[in-house]
């Protein structure tokens, strides 16, 4: 590889000039390397995108992806009349359009760091681009699917009058919260047949293990965990018959909804909750009115995510410093990355967003 690791594991990059400005100082074996270093550590960290349709945009086809969804016929309960050929059907089609954008960042290096740095430069930066990969990926979905128009409200029928929990509390108490809202959005899902994600978690021996029924995941902020834990009815994962059917994030169920809890699920920013009541977390920008978390409920095919395919899913770069007439003495390089992404709200019927506060502990 281009890319070695020195006397205990300082970092230095041979030159492979000739390979072209694609990937910089890097050859494409190279590259490659590191993007499968880069969506491996990535893929595990995406937590929005577990639940869409995933598609990939072949090379050298612009940038426009579209959806088609095919609408259902309508019951028909008329009879025939003999010798008389009924009304058709006409098969509906919504088509729906996305622009995929690009998105990268870089660090420089120096010729300092790479002769006198005791640890693999080169590494420690991409392995936490890689992250910070998946989180923008993440937040990007995420700013995408909360802009869905199928809402509920912890409390009242607008933002500005939430200020209960999820579970229809503002301070902990002896009795535990209702499920009333959870249960108002996965009925709203089904009455409009949403399929659900989840499948049925059977009963086992093990003593006080509950089966899971098939439903619906959600996304919500770790910050509302202790709100959805007092929820009459919640089961914790420690409780499912099988905790192999776990998700990564997993923090329990209520009902048909299982909740899974990521930092990226940020609070509203802005004055824009109810009045605090009891120990409610309060906005940063006005303590008078309360933080509005947006947790999400989603149905199968819901949503979508596009990345661009093959290779080009995620391009790595890698520039050592070398003479140049723009750096005579090579004192300058830097460690990049580039993607291409877009996320798209599918069906808004089939993905609910709860509006509520928190608890504060």
């Amino acid at each position: 590889m281009a890319l070695t690791a020195l006397n205990g594991g300082v970092g230095t990059i041979q030159s492979t000039s000739g390979f072209g400005a694609k990937y910089g100082e890097l050859s494409e074996a190279d590259a490659f390397t590191i993007q499968k270093k880069f969506l491996t550590i990535s893929k595990k960290l995406v937590t929005m995108a577990r639940f869409a349709q995933k598609e990939t945009k072949p090379l050298h086809e612009g940038k426009d992806i579209r959806w088609r969804r095919y609408e259902r016929f309508a019951v028909n309960t008329s009879t025939l009349s003999e010798g008389v050929t009924p009304e058709s059907d006409t098969l509906q089609q919504t088509t729906i359009m996305a622009t995929l954008a690009q998105y990268g960042r870089w660090v420089p290096i120096t010729d300092v760091m790479m002769a006198l740095s005791t640890d693999p430069i080169v590494q420690q930066i991409t392995e936490r681009q890689a992250i910070q990969m998946a989180e923008t990926m993440d937040t990007l979905a995420y700013n995408a699917f909360k802009a869905g128009t199928n809402v509920k409200y912890s409390n009242g029928t607008t933002r500005a009058g939430v200020n209960t929990n999820i579970g229809g509390q503002t301070a902990y108490a002896a009795a535990a919260g209702s499920a009333q809202v959870i249960q108002s959005a996965v009925t709203a899902l089904e009455s409009k047949d949403a399929v659900k994600i989840s499948n049925v978690v059977k009963a086992a021996s093990e003593y006080n293990t509950e089966p899971v029924a098939e439903g619906f995941f959600a996304i919500c902020h770790p910050n509302t965990r202790s709100d959805i834990e007092n929820i009459v009815g919640f089961v914790p994962v420690e409780k499912y018959a099988n905790y192999g059917a776990v998700m990564a994030g997993e923090i329990g169920k209520v009902g048909m909804a299982r909740f899974i809890a990521t930092t990226l699920a940020t609070p509203l920013s802005g004055n824009s909750g109810g009045q605090v009541k009891g120990s409610l977390r309060a906005s940063t920008d006005d303590p008078t009115l309360c933080e509005i978390y947006q947790t999400l409920i989603f149905a199968k095919d819901a949503v979508g995510c596009v990345s661009l395919s093959g290779k080009g899913a995620v391009t790595p770069t890698v520039v050592s410093p070398r003479a140049s007439a723009e750096d005579p003495l090579g004192q300058r390089g830097s460690v990049g990355y580039q993607f291409w992404y877009v996320c798209k709200v599918l069906q808004d019927n089939w993905l609910v967003r709860i509006e509520h506060a928190s608890v504060a502990i």
